[in-house]
């Protein structure tokens, strides 16, 4: 797929959901306009670019993609994510973008070590910082 079809594409897609946001048939925000667009073009990238062999559009694609599915679910499920797991989600996101990078070229297993000891720190960082205590409690001295 070209860039100038890929173009094509999301163009299309924008110009549908205003179409059907002005008509009421389907209201779509702009932020999913926006996913949507960052999701087709992961894909078409990532696609493109693992045929050609370039490691980087590979990874930058893979990444791409990632943050569409981000504000995907963010938008759609009124997910409120605390400022300690912004590094969790940078490691998970390197490590799945250098996972992509190991499955286009085979040939290369220093990515897939690196991929794990990402992903592994990305989900061990999550799950330290979910078993935080809520907090002290505070007692009541007038009873």
């Amino acid at each position: 797929m070209k860039l100038n079809d890929l173009a094509i594409i999301i163009v299309l897609l924008i110009i549908i959901s205003f179409i059907l946001s002005a008509f009421n048939i389907s209201p779509v925000a702009l932020s999913n306009i926006l996913a949507y667009s960052l999701l087709i073009i992961g894909v078409a990238v990532v696609y493109t670019e693992t045929i050609r062999q370039n490691r980087f559009s590979v990874f930058i694609g893979s990444i791409i993609f990632l943050f569409g599915v981000y504000f995907l679910i963010t938008e759609n499920f009124n997910l409120i994510i605390p400022e300690d797991f912004y590094i969790p989600l940078i490691l998970i996101f390197g490590g799945t973008g250098l996972l992509m990078l190991y499955i286009a070229t085979a040939t290369k297993k220093l990515f897939l070590y690196i991929s794990i000891i990402f992903l592994m720190a990305g989900i061990t960082l999550i799950i330290a910082n979910s078993h935080k205590p809520a907090g002290f409690f505070t007692q009541n001295s007038s009873g």
